[in-house]
């Protein structure tokens, strides 16, 4: 028997004086709680203090006695860190998209996949693939295997990807101020407008290639990727100031368009629907799958909030959270906001009360430490 073995074996050198010194604690600090505690959680409490007692003992023996490697083994054994990774706590199948310093990441609960060095990303419709931007480079990746589809390389640097819905068949990416597409198996790249300003195009689900993009002198623009023809326009005044941000319902029937200070509901045609103003200025959006309302991280002199924004009949802007958010996303079918707390380095589970229903912990070190707060940058998939 090794001397592993016999360790286990046998208690531990000074195990029973640690024990005997630990019950006097434990006992003292039961009789000073007040009757009301002590009738809750006396077991759980004595249990807690004896087992840091027992720590203690043990690591004076593991420092003071020949054996004291041995010991740490022993530790190790029987009370290594067992906790889940933090994105265990994502629904089941859910699979997100971060970005941090040290590049963008495919996170599928116990396991997350580096894509590369990409400072934006976006999902294919069906969350097989992803494309990215680096540099001069539209990239796309499979989301699973992390490996390399195909690549655009362009003389300037490129920005703000977005796969089309649907089949899929066409990704849309900004090269300076000049709105381009290209196919989704990497063939066919072409300029299709100029003049866009650096806003994240958004496809319309349930139509053929149609694209929504944000114009550098204000205003939207509705335009056919496959004819290249307009079919609709507004002027710069919609949303009370220049667009930050696009986002359609998943029917394909409202869009919602964040500006500085207003978040903007138009119809399929290019129709305002209801404008709603904010108590702040806005920082980012999510809209949720039903097109009826919207969660808006703004900042003003309370600080940095989250509200719930509704967009359909009557209401006005609630707080759902305070804090530095840095990325926010609907589940698919609405049930669940994933937000991006900076601050405390997590990212929370809220559902549609507002209230939080988990907590992922420490989710900078899931992803490598010095890639800093992975930033959220889009949700896919059941959950």
């Amino acid at each position: 028997m090794s001397v592993r073995d016999r360790i286990r074996e046998q208690p531990l050198p000074g195990e029973a004086e640690a024990a005997a010194r630990s019950w006097p604690v434990v006992e003292a600090a039961l009789a000073a709680q007040e009757p009301a505690q002590r009738s809750r959680r006396p077991r759980r409490l004595a249990l807690r203090l004896a087992l840091v007692a027992a720590a203690l003992g043990v690591g004076l023996v593991a420092a003071l006695t020949p054996a004291g490697a041995e010991v740490g083994d022993w530790i190790g054994d029987r009370f290594a860190d067992r906790a889940d990774p933090a994105f265990a706590g994502l629904p089941q199948g859910a699979t997100v998209l971060a970005v941090s310093r040290s590049g963008a990441y495919a996170v599928h609960g116990e396991r997350s996949r580096r894509l590369g060095s990409f400072s934006e990303v976006g999902w294919s419709p069906h969350g097989l693939n992803v494309v990215g931007v680096d540099g001069h480079r539209v990239v796309a990746v499979d989301a699973v295997a992390g490996t390399q589809q195909w690549s655009v390389t362009r003389p300037r640097r490129v920005h703000h990807p977005a796969w089309s819905t649907g089949d899929g068949f066409v990704v849309a990416y900004l090269e300076g101020h000049v709105l381009r597409t290209v196919g989704g198996d990497g063939v066919g790249d072409r300029p299709l407008r100029r003049g866009a300003a650096p806003v994240t195009p958004a496809w319309r689900p349930h139509a053929a290639h149609v694209l929504v993009y944000a114009r550098e002198g204000g205003g939207l623009e509705a335009v056919s990727a496959d004819a290249g023809a307009t079919l609709w326009r507004v002027g710069a005044g919609t949303g009370r100031g220049r667009t930050r941000q696009l986002a359609w319902s998943r029917d394909g029937r409202r869009l919602a368009a964040l500006s500085a200070r207003a978040l903007t509901l138009l119809d399929a045609d290019g129709r305002v629907l209801r404008t709603v103003q904010l108590p702040g200025r806005a920082r980012e959006a999510a809209l949720h799958p039903s097109g009826r309302r919207a969660a808006v991280v703004v900042a003003g002199a309370a600080g940095t909030r989250a509200l719930d924004v509704p967009l359909g009949g009557s209401g006005s802007p609630r707080q759902l959270f305070q804090g530095d958010v840095d990325g926010l996303a609907w589940s698919r079918d609405g049930r669940r906001l994933l937000l991006a707390w900076r601050d405390a380095d997590q990212w929370l589970l809220l559902g549609p009360d507002g209230h939080v229903r988990r907590a992922l912990n420490g989710v900078s070190d899931e992803l490598g430490a010095a890639g800093g707060f992975p930033r959220l940058a889009g949700w896919c998939c059941p959950g």
